[in-house]
């Protein structure tokens, strides 16, 4: 694919995530709410000289044929995509840069397997529906994370905040206002499918307060999508303290996230904050009061070195075309 001999390239990037409600139990078939936040993801692919596929991140790099744990998500995503479409005559290079905090419950994985489909797919000559990039996404997800939900992938595709079961998949949710939500990352990073294994666990052993708790928790997403819409911010709060002690329950809270959230709910400056993501680790997000986001990101940020405020971008995958 060359333009007078100069090699094409296409970029794609895509948003990170957090869960605002209905984690794990999104697993088992519940309702979750999930939306984008302002830091992405960015993948560029470009021809190269050879016949290898070459991976590129900062000063790591790696070859397709190299069958390593490193850009494993990356991977599984452009060898789905040589099976289904054949791989290229020639070989092509994957630069892949971060906004988004490696380990941190934020959507990285699925950001970049977003990224890395929407622009290996483009470069290969395939415009492909949201739905298709989804397929080839989750299998980045699922050598990351073992049996994910797609929740992730979703919220980095389509950008803004969305509910979501496996039956119904993703459904916008208007939002009548602007929302900013303060992230703290806890500075200790979680395996997500290690704890997905542990609630599993979880729900051998108390399989009807599980079920009980999953139904109410899928309420829990739903009563939100109202909240959201009426602009009811106390009750969205409300809502996020309740997803906190059902996560703590069934064992993916730490004694460091639950610090972490009654410093942030002792600030008096927020409606509610919980964990977001897998737990065991990662970040916690929190709902400001409109007039003291940023009197919480300065206090917060004192005893914290990673803490920022996002907002939830509409726009999801974004492609780019150019010259390299």
């Amino acid at each position: 694919m060359t333009v007078e001999g100069v090699k094409e390239s296409v970029t794609a990037s895509a948003p990170g995530k957090i869960i605002i409600i209905g984690e794990h139990f999104v697993v088992y078939g519940s309702y979750a709410i999930a939306a984008a936040i302002t830091k992405r993801a960015r993948v560029t692919v470009s021809g190269t000289s050879g016949k290898e596929t070459l991976i590129f991140s900062n000063d790591m790099k790696s070859k397709l044929s190299e069958h390593s744990g490193r850009f494993s998500a990356v991977k599984e995503v452009v060898r789905a995509l040589y099976e289904k479409y054949g791989p290229p005559e020639n070989g092509i290079r994957i630069d892949i840069q971060s906004d988004i905090p490696l380990g941190s419950g934020l959507g990285s994985s699925a950001a970049i397997s977003v990224a890395t489909a929407g622009a290996v797919s483009r470069f290969m000559g395939h415009d492909l529906q949201h739905e298709e990039i989804a397929t080839f996404a989750g299998r980045g997800e699922k050598s990351v994370h073992g049996n994910p939900s797609g929740i992730d992938t979703a919220a980095s595709l389509y950008g803004g905040m969305i509910l979501f079961s496996r039956k119904t998949g993703p459904k916008p949710i208007p939002l009548n206002r602007a929302i900013q939500l303060l992230v703290v990352y806890s500075g200790v990073p979680r395996s997500t499918s290690k704890l997905i294994s542990r609630v599993g666990e979880t729900k051998s052993k108390f399989p009807s307060t599980f079920e009980h708790l999953a139904d109410a928790s899928s309420f829990a997403s739903l009563q939100l999508v109202d909240a959201f819409s009426n602009g009811d911010l106390p009750y969205v709060g409300a809502l996020m303290n309740f997803s906190q002690a059902t996560l703590s329950w069934i064992g993916v809270s730490t004694n460091n996230l639950d610090a972490l959230v009654e410093n942030v709910l002792h600030s008096a400056f927020c409606y509610g904050a919980k964990l977001t993501g897998a737990g065991g680790g990662g970040s916690i997000i929190a709902l400001p009061m409109p007039e003291k986001a940023v009197a919480l990101l300065q206090k917060i940020s004192k005893r914290y070195k990673v803490a920022f405020l996002v907002s939830i971008p509409q726009q999801g995958l974004s492609l780019e075309f150019g010259v390299r």
